[in-house]
């Protein structure tokens, strides 16, 4: 194989590739576009979600002790928010009566018809009862007979909360009303010991320590990227290879220039190879530039959302294994696409080769995804499967672990990258696949 004809093929199809704006779009432009677009806009509808006022009804307010005071006029009491401001987040109707005869059946068919109306996000029911029974409880517990056995019943009902599952307003009101009701039970509680002239450490008589024996917080930021990372690698190096090659291929039979390269002095391996580079080499770029718009995207929402404050940047040596398996799968997905697309006869035909190809490639990267699945033996002959798993243990720092299946993911994966070329090149040498009719069908 003479390479100074690669060379030349290689320079011929990467210049034809500039040239067309459609490419450099895809690859140069969309990228930068499309990620930033993508993260304000989240961002936005994040902060338009969690920001929002949303509505309460409370049915059975007169129910309610007087301390620890729940409702302060229009809006649960600022004491049970982390911030004094985070209180308008709700707003209160209060329903004292109830319009029903306080059967659950009854109160939950009105709560139910109240959410879907959509004048109310949640309805919060305090049952009949519920504050006689709450002050005898009191009572019990401040005479220190709480062990007898009129005490033993005196078991306070609870309040119920009505919300709706399938709308996200809804959700986010019962997160809100939920911490609300937990902070004030947490209250009375106190209050009851305060009255008994217990300690407060007579309910919670101890704290779980928490100690988490990652050697620092990179490996914990390394759990992070290493799942989201290596998916976006591999799915943007089969996209960036994919299009570029149904132009070499589809596009050149389209144009009629494809004829006039075979019959050139250079091999058809030669010619296979020139193309192969050529997407290989645009598959690499897009996959590097995805990944560069998603990090500058992702720091800038990790900087904006206060809930993200934690996550930290990917591990320095993140670069180094990106790089280093990024080659040979963009080798192995430009094979399979060059072969893919010398079966069209057209651009269009060749469109529908990708989903086939996705469905198949896809499961193999969200397999290591799944929880519980590691990196073993088993799952390092996997195709693919076994280098997202290889790059998860080398992102998370566990070398010890990653090393010993270094050799079986080598081999497995030139041995497809090998298999993959052999297929191209078989394609080209075969006139019937390059130059095959189109197919019509006889409904007579």
């Amino acid at each position: 194989m003479n390479w100074s004809n690669v060379k030349l093929i290689l320079h011929r199809e990467v210049r034809d590739q500039l040239r067309d704006r459609r490419t450099l779009f895809m690859i140069a432009v969309l990228p930068l576009l499309l990620y930033p677009l993508l993260g304000m806009s989240m961002f936005q509808v994040m902060q338009f979600v969690s920001e929002r006022a949303t509505h309460v009804l409370v049915v059975g307010a007169e129910e309610l002790p007087d301390s620890p005071r729940l409702i302060d006029g229009s809006h649960f009491d600022a004491e049970w928010f982390s911030t004094p401001e985070k209180s308008g987040l709700l707003e209160v109707t209060v329903l004292s009566k109830p319009p029903v005869s306080g059967e659950a059946a009854d109160v939950l068919a009105d709560a139910r018809q109240a959410v879907e109306r959509g004048g109310y996000e949640a309805v919060v029911h305090f049952p009949p009862g519920f504050g006689r029974r709450l002050q005898e409880l009191r009572e019990s517990v401040a005479r220190h007979d709480a062990a007898s056995d009129g005490a033993k019943e005196l078991k306070v009902p609870g309040p119920g909360v009505y919300y709706n599952t399938a709308k996200e307003k809804s959700q986010i009101t019962f997160a809100r009303v939920s911490q609300v009701l937990s902070r004030w039970t947490d209250a009375i509680g106190r209050q009851n010991l305060a009255e008994s002239h217990l300690p407060e450490s007579t309910a919670h008589p101890f704290e779980v320590e928490e100690h988490d024996v990652a050697p620092e917080a990179g490996h914990r930021d390394a759990a992070v990227w290493s799942k989201v990372l290596p998916f976006l690698l591999l799915i943007w190096a089969l996209t960036g290879a994919f299009y570029p090659a149904i132009d070499l291929c589809a596009g050149e039979k389209e144009r009629g220039t494809l004829e006039t390269l075979l019959s050139s002095p250079a091999e058809r391996r030669e010619i296979v190879w020139g193309k192969l580079l050529t997407i290989m080499l645009f598959s690499t770029v897009t996959s590097l530039l995805n990944l560069l718009s998603v990090g500058l995207t992702g720091a800038f929402v990790v900087h904006a959302l206060h809930e993200l404050k934690n996550i930290g940047a990917p591990p320095p040596l993140t670069p180094l294994w990106l790089g280093l398996a990024l080659l040979p799968m963009s080798a192995l997905f430009s094979a399979l696409c060059l072969a893919l697309a010398s079966l069209a006869r057209s651009s269009k035909e060749g469109q529908y080769y990708l989903m086939p190809l996705i469905m198949i490639t896809m499961p193999l990267m969200i397999l290591p995804m799944a929880p519980g699945v590691e990196l073993n033996l088993g799952n390092s002959l996997i195709p693919i499967t076994g280098v997202v798993l290889l790059l998860r243990a080398l992102l998370e720092g566990n070398l010890a672990q990653a090393l010993p299946f270094v050799p079986s993911v080598v081999v497995v994966t030139l041995g497809c990258c090998l298999w993959a070329t052999r297929w191209a090149v078989d394609q080209f040498n075969s006139e019937s696949v390059l130059f095959r009719e189109s197919e019509r069908f006889d409904l007579n």
